[in-house]
């Protein structure tokens, strides 16, 4: 594990940033096999929290049929954010990893190219899992997945999308052995609660790791008002 953090924090370091400790927190608890969720503030850099740990744990994983880890996000234009910041690692840390996009957008070309050749890292949606899911062979396809990340948990939790996102879990769960389940969130008001329903049966069974961000953002407020106020409508 010290050569794996080495490597992250040697990383960041290449990039002009220093990780966060909640960062390097999350980093081992992936690495020891924990599910949990992740804490942080909005820009703090939420996504490398989990994303380094995948990267750099890839050599110890042999060669599949399907992806790797999954990245969920329920919100499309963040699909392209997660790419961006997915190839930007893995071409350091992980380069012949494919990264690959399955949304709504997709083109049916694209999409049986990922089938046959699936990518290493898949980012995307609650609906498109679902879709996956309900295809012939879907257990091997899923069978070596080791990770999965539920983006921006809040906006999901107690909507129907959400319960989608339980039920794909829940199914992920029986064919794939050595699943490792991650939410990541900015606001959560009740994290034991968001915790038990990202979960389920894993709550009580399996090892549970909340890492939060100890970051106090400042808040700057700058109001702005045209030159020639009496001319709104108002």
């Amino acid at each position: 594990m010290e050569e794996k953090l080495q490597k992250g924090k040697d990383w960041f370091s290449a990039q002009g940033w220093t990780p966060f400790p909640f960062q390097v927190e999350a980093w081992q608890n992936l690495w020891n096999n924990y599910h949990g969720i992740v804490n942080a503030p909005t820009g703090s850099g939420k996504t490398y929290s989990l994303l380094i740990p995948i990267l750099l744990e890839a050599p110890a994983i042999k060669k599949t049929k399907g992806p790797k880890a999954i990245w969920i996000t329920p919100i499309r234009a963040l699909a392209k954010e997660i790419e961006l910041s997915a190839n930007r690692a893995a071409k350091d840390l992980q380069p012949t990893w494919r990264i690959g996009v399955r949304s709504g957008d997709t083109s049916t070309r694209e999409r049986a190219k990922q089938k046959e050749q699936p990518p290493d890292f898949l980012i995307t949606t609650p609906e498109s899992l679902h879709l996956l899911i309900s295809q012939k062979g879907y257990a091997e396809y899923f069978a070596d997945l080791r990770t999965i990340v539920i983006d921006e948990w809040h906006e999901l939790m107690g909507s129907k999308r959400g319960v989608m996102m339980e039920l794909a879990l829940s199914r992920l769960k029986t064919i794939s052995p050595h699943l490792r389940i991650w939410g990541i969130s900015a606001t959560i008001g009740n994290m034991e609660q968001s915790m038990q329903i990202l979960l389920g049966n894993f709550f009580t069974e399996q090892k549970i790791k909340v890492v939060k961000a100890n970051i106090q953002k400042q808040i700057e407020i700058v109001s702005i008002f045209p030159d020639e106020v009496e001319r709104m409508p108002w």
